[in-house]
This record gives C-alpha cells, sequence and structure tokens, in this order.
C-alpha cells in the first residue's frame, strides 16, 4: 500500500464525510489524508489544481447534479484517477453501468463497513499502480520501438551510402539515375554524367599501402560533393576505383566546367599529408563526360557507355584531363555496338542463372491490408558484388525475341519461389508481373502459363500481369486478346505507366484490365503541380466509373501520399514504405 494517500471525497453530507474518516481510521493500515467537497464543479477545479490525488469517493447526489451524470462528469474530465461510488441509490442497472464505465466499485451507503471500504480503497490504488507501471511499460516500448525505427533507416542509410567516402553507393545510383531520366524524359531537359578515376591508385596503393589509396578516394568524394551541391544533385562512387557524378537539368558545357572544377579541386589537395613517407607529387584525375536529352526510344545505358568512353579517351590522352564524349549518345554506331553488348550478356545470364527476383509491396489507401501485393522486379546479377537493374538496359532490347525468354524465366521462378514457401504464408499474396512487349506480340504465353498452373491452378489467381501503356497502344489487338485469355485463366491485368500518353485515355475501354498503375512522373510531382494532380484525378475518375482500381508508382512521401489518398487512389508503391528487396525475404518477413 502506498504512503500518505490522499483522497478527495466529493460528498454534500457532513455525516457521511464524518463516518468515512471514522472508518479509515479503525485498524488503519496506511495513512489517509480526506479532502472534502460540497459540490461536484468545486471538486473537479481542486482535481485540476492538485496533482497529489490519488483516489476519488464520489456521491452521486449533489446540489449541482445528480446520478450517473455525476460520475460521466469526473471520469471524462480525470480518465486514469481511480473511483469509488458511495451512494444511497442501490439500483443495479445504475450500479452495473457505472461499473462498466470505469468506476472501480459501487458502495452503497448504510451497507458497507469499515474493513469493506477498506479493502476497496486498497484494491483501487493496487489497480492505479498496475496502470501506472503498464503505461511506464507501453512508453519505454514506445520509446524502443522508435529507437529501433530510427537504427532501421540509419542501418538502411548506411546500405545506400558507401562505406569509405560518405557517398552513395552503385546500387542507389543505379536508382536515382533511372528516376532522373524518366523524369527528364518527360521535360526534355538535359541529362550529363561526369565519370572520374584517380589516376595512378593503383601503383599507390602497391607503393604505399591502402592507405594512401583510402586517402586519395576520400579527397575525391569531398571534391565532388563540394563542386556537385544542388539539391538535385547526385555524387556515388561506381567502383572501386571510380566516382560518378549524375547532374541533372545540366548541359554539356555546364557539366564539362564542374568536371575541371572538380580536377583542380583535387590537384589542389596538399599531398601527401604531413609526416608520410610519400614522394610528393599532386593527385590527379581523369573525367569523361557526357549529355543527353533523354527520350523514350534511347535506352539510358547509352549514356553510361558514353561517358565511359570519354573517360577511357582522356585516360588514354595522358590522363589529368576532362574529356567530353563529341558524338551525342543517340548515335547510331554507339547504340548498335550498345545493343549487341546487351544481348549477348543477357543471353549469357539466362543461360548461367544470373537473374534475382526483387519485390516491393503495394499497399492500399483505404481498409485494412488483406491481401499482400507485390510487384516482381529483375534484376542482374553477372558481376560481382553488382546488382543491376535491367531498367538500364531494356528498352534497347525489348524487341529481341529473347525478351520472351527472359519473361518465361520470371514467372518460371516465382513459382518455383512459391514452391519453397509454406502453405498458410501464400493464402493472400498476389504478384504484379511485366510481360515485354516480344511476350504480348508471340501469342504463345498462354500454351506456356497452362503448363505451369498445371499443378496448382491457384497460382494462376495470384498473377496479375503488367503491361505498359506504351506496348498497348502500339500493339493493342493482340494486347486485347492476351489479356483476355489471361483473364479467362484467373489471372489479372493492370495497365502500367498509365498517363504517359494522354491518348491512352480513348483506348481505355477497349482493354479489359482490372489495375491502372499511374505513372511515378505524374505522381512524384502531385504535390506542387496542379496540372499532374489534374490528371491523376482524372485518371482515376475514368477508372472508377469503368470498374478499376488505381495503383500510384513512385509514392516517396507523406506529402505525396496524402495527395493521392484525397484524390482517392485505391494503392500505393513506392519507396515511402519500402525500397525493392529479394523476393524471399520480402514473402517471409509478410
Amino acid at each position: 500500500m502506498q504512503t500518505g494517500t490522499q483522497i478527495l471525497m466529493i460528498e454534500d453530507d457532513d455525516q457521511d464525510v464524518e463516518l468515512v474518516r471514522q472508518f479509515l481510521e479503525v485498524k488503519q493500515t496506511f495513512p489517509v489524508t480526506i479532502e472534502h467537497s460540497k459540490t461536484l464543479s468545486e471538486g473537479i477545479n481542486l482535481l485540476k489544481d492538485s496533482e497529489e490525488i490519488d483516489l476519488i469517493l464520489l456521491d452521486l447526489c449533489l446540489a449541482d447534479t445528480q446520478g450517473l451524470a455525476t460520475f460521466y462528469q469526473v471520469h471524462d474530465s480525470f480518465p486514469t484517477m481511480p473511483l469509488i461510488i458511495l451512494s444511497g441509490n442501490s439500483d443495479q442497472s445504475v450500479v452495473q453501468e457505472a461499473l462498466q464505465e470505469g468506476a472501480l466499485d459501487f458502495l452503497v451507503k448504510g451497507q458497507f463497513d469499515d474493513l469493506s471500504l477498506q479493502r476497496s480503497i486498497q484494491q483501487a490504488l493496487k489497480q492505479r499502480q498496475q496502470s501506472i507501471e503498464t503505461e511506464y511499460q507501453d512508453f519505454t516500448l514506445d520509446a524502443l520501438s522508435r529507437q529501433l525505427k530510427i537504427a532501421q533507416q540509419e542501418l538502411e542509410q548506411l546500405a545506400e551510402v558507401d562505406r569509405l567516402p560518405q557517398v552513395y553507393n552503385r546500387c542507389r545510383f543505379d536508382e536515382a539515375y533511372l528516376s532522373e531520366w524518366s523524369r527528364l524524359t518527360r521535360e526534355g531537359a538535359h541529362l550529363s554524367l561526369v565519370l572520374c578515376e584517380v589516376d595512378n591508385l593503383s601503383a599507390y596503393r602497391e607503393t604505399y599501402g591502402d592507405q594512401v589509396g583510402e586517402y586519395c578516394l576520400q579527397q575525391v568524394a569531398e571534391a565532388m560533393t563540394k563542386v556537385a551541391k544542388r539539391p538535385a544533385d547526385f555524387v556515388a562512387r561506381y567502383n572501386d576505383q571510380t566516382f560518378i557524378a549524375l547532374l541533372p537539368n545540366t548541359d554539356l558545357a555546364g557539366a564539362t566546367y564542374l568536371a575541371e572544377a572538380i580536377r583542380t579541386s583535387v590537384r589542389a589537395v596538399p599531398f601527401p599529408p604531413e609526416g608520410w613517407k610519400v614522394t610528393h607529387s599532386p593527385i590527379t584525375l581523369s573525367l569523361g563526360v557526357a549529355c543527353q536529352i533523354p527520350r523514350v526510344q534511347v535506352a539510358p545505358s547509352l549514356l553510361i557507355e558514353a561517358v565511359h568512353q570519354a573517360l577511357h579517351f582522356a585516360q588514354e590522352q595522358g590522363k589529368d584531363r576532362v574529356q567530353i564524349h563529341h558524338t551525342g549518345c543517340a548515335d547510331p554506331d554507339l547504340h548498335s555496338n550498345q545493343t549487341l553488348h546487351w544481348v549477348s550478356r543477357l543471353l549469357r545470364a539466362l543461360e548461367r542463372d544470373q537473374f534475382q527476383l526483387y519485390a516491393q509491396p503495394i499497399y492500399p489507401l483505404r481498409g485494412e491490408r488483406t491481401t499482400y501485393s507485390y510487384e516482381i522486379l529483375l534484376r542482374l546479377q553477372d558481376q560481382p558484388g553488382v546488382v543491376c537493374s535491367p531498367s538500364l538496359f531494356l528498352p534497347m532490347v525489348e524487341q529481341y525475341d529473347f525478351m520472351t525468354r527472359l519473361d518465361r524465366w520470371v514467372i518460371k521462378n516465382l513459382l518455383s519461389s512459391l514452391d519453397q514457401i509454406s502453405s498458410r504464408n501464400l493464402l493472400d499474396l498476389q504478384f504484379f508481373v511485366h510481360l515485354s512487349s516480344a511476350t504480348c506480340r508471340n501469342g504463345e504465353l498462354f500454351d506456356f502459363l497452362h503448363q505451369q498452373f498445371a499443378h496448382n491452378d491457384r497460382n494462376a489467381q495470384r498473377f496479375c500481369f503488367e503491361v505498359t501503356e506504351n506496348v498497348a497502344l502500339s500493339h493493342l489487338t493482340p494486347v486485347i486478346e492476351l489479356s483476355r485469355i489471361l483473364k479467362s485463366m484467373g489471372c489479372q491485368i493492370a495497365l502500367d505507366n498509365f498517363g504517359s500518353d494522354m491518348s491512352a485515355f480513348i483506348n481505355l475501354k477497349t482493354l479489359p484490365v482490372d489495375f491502372v498503375k499511374i505513372d511515378g512522373l505524374l505522381v512524384r510531382d502531385i504535390a506542387q503541380d496542379q496540372i499532374a494532380r489534374g490528371i491523376v484525378e482524372s485518371i482515376h475518375n475514368v477508372a472508377k466509373v469503368m470498374g478499376m482500381q488505381t495503383i500510384a508508382e513512385h509514392v516517396e512521401s507523406d506529402v505525396i501520399l496524402d495527395e493521392i489518398a484525397n484524390v482517392g487512389i485505391d494503392y500505393a508503391q513506392g519507396h515511402y514504405y519500402d525500397r525493392a528487396k529479394p523476393l524471399l525475404d520480402v514473402i517471409t518477413a509478410s
């Protein structure tokens, strides 16, 4: 029992107050101080002014209030305060309601003695102590949960940031590069890359040790982040010896100026630091610069190949210099060579099973999450330590027949992965799987799926096949036919990247689709661009009339989430929730 217990008795009968004092003095096991208020208003004011009251004894019949309304006024104002009712009303319906709504006990005047009163007070105070302990535990758990969330965010940040020079890593660069390529495709603005490498780094490491090499890399990283410092600029460590700067809305002249500023800044760094037994010589860089106005028909990998060629030429010309790529990244010869390179590389990866399935969750914006939906994404892993997003090169090779083989690899390996998972975990899973232009045209998918689904018909219901808006418009008749066949098997259909071509509205009613995935470029601008918001709202309204559900892609902040929720979008997908992760890791964690 607590020491120094203070009780507030709200009672207008002085004799009842005196009786309670006498009861609590008989065989007293704990010291008690009783405060007394004759009216409800006086008692509530005393409770507001005092933080030392431990318990309330309340009469229901007072000069300024009557009945259970008295209890409700006190309990609603001080819901955590222990309260015992002392009343002359013995109506069981009143007693039951008071106890159900939060009174800890109900003692009828004239029917309790000193022992029952003391037991009631002791029990009430014990319950309050337990409640305080529970609240403290909840507070502690909540604090730990917040700390864990912060730690998780820091771990995710560390996973994106290179350990040594504190710039982003290659995987994070690929994501940012593809995002900017898509955005600038719509805007028709320049995108530039600067790729640099420390000259003679391998020789430094062999002669003076790794510490000298690490120092050089640190200086390059610091110089690049100081020069490329606009909010949209992005600096990453591309591999062991090279760094890359992503410069949106920057033309070739601007990128060349920045590259030269990086080169001179690094060259001015004191090297070696004082006390190092290293030959005095400046740190020099070779830098390549390339620029492109992104277009739908140009693969993003062409700009990367161009900046690699520029860097290689700078090194061939004697190093310590900036070299720009002169011919333009849409040069037919470069495009042809790159296409053949990627076709060969992807065929080799298929033969060696060097792809990996990733998944990104899709969340409902209304109601409970009864089905766990994921978009299946493909990653190429044919180089040690590098996971490459096919979005860099697929636009360049989608017209080739081997893309059908790649689509089938995804479907077959997804089903194989599902076989490894407990059937209990598969009850409410749905997967969005992309189909290439080649697969949509060749008409052989039905037989393949029929064979794959033969051992488990329920798997068909877990598939929602995605076709991009561009493919659907370019091959409308075969896409409509394929969609009808897939739906007859129990699959669903989603129209991806919707909104990039306004003519798609006209053909939407002819396409038997279940979901419309709104172009991420529109979604990303919805908070600050009223036109983008109007287009998103129009797409949702048209889809709703046609019985389709909408999914917003590229949801990257709570501001965007609030906007699409206000529009009425059904589902959301993007980095606000989570980045894509290996399929089995995602499913087993759901």
